[in-house]
């Protein structure tokens, strides 16, 4: 998979977004996205304006209770003033972005994370549905995440710091999107702690010679 299939599958992920399709783990990433991508937004609104006759002819569905419409408030009122809030997770959850707040523990308290990893830790989310399994991880300056596939594709979105791996470069606000069975290694940037959101359709499985030992005493 190289960059240019990704950004079709971010867009991909938006239209489903947009036609009330997805669910409520990936509803609230692309939310959160949206919030922190003033470009994603605009697209959103562009695919809702293009679908409204569609739309009428549908029955409705909910997304996740008032979030967004105060997403479309923010981004009515100016986003740009909020960017600098939305691109950088602080020890208050009321600084995680809007749609994420509610579901995250207190990222502050070391109780929310759990060590799984040299420098990497991470906090489970339960969004009370049985798709898939949805985590912060939390990566220290420099240090990666061992190299792993996936059966069943992964959505990851940077809250916080960044990570570069076999696909690609990312930063605050943009999403990655690995397919079943991409093989990648994330690396963290050297310059800070990075914070992603992740959500797992299927198992991470681990590669390489001590990936596939770990595999068979995990079973």
């Amino acid at each position: 998979m190289n960059k240019q299939n990704t950004l079709t599958l971010v867009e991909t992920l938006l239209i489903d977004y947009a036609n009330g399709t997805l669910p409520l783990a990936l509803e609230v990433l692309v939310e959160t996205h949206i919030s922190m991508n003033p470009a994603s937004a605009k697209s959103i609104r562009m695919l809702l304006q293009l679908g409204g006759a569609l739309l009428e002819n549908s029955e409705p569905i909910s997304l996740s209770e008032g979030s967004f419409e105060k997403l479309m408030a923010e981004i009515d009122s100016g986003f740009d003033k909020d960017r600098e809030v939305y691109n950088n997770v602080s020890n208050d959850n009321k600084l995680l972005p809007l749609p994420l707040r509610n579901y995250a523990q207190d990222i502050d308290s070391p109780k929310s994370w759990k060590r799984i990893g040299i420098g990497l830790s991470e906090q489970a989310i339960n969004f009370g549905d049985d798709f898939g399994s949805t985590k912060l991880y939390k990566i220290s300056p420099g240090c990666s995440v061992p190299s792993h596939s996936h059966d069943g594709n992964e959505v990851t979105l940077v809250l916080s710091g960044g990570f570069t791996d076999e696909y690609g470069t990312y930063g605050p606000g943009d999403i990655s999107i690995q397919e079943t069975g991409a093989v990648h290694k994330p690396v963290a940037d050297e310059d800070g702690e990075c914070i992603v959101l992740a959500v797992n359709e299927g198992p991470i499985v681990l590669t390489g010679p001590v990936g596939r030992l770990l595999n068979m005493l995990i079973k």
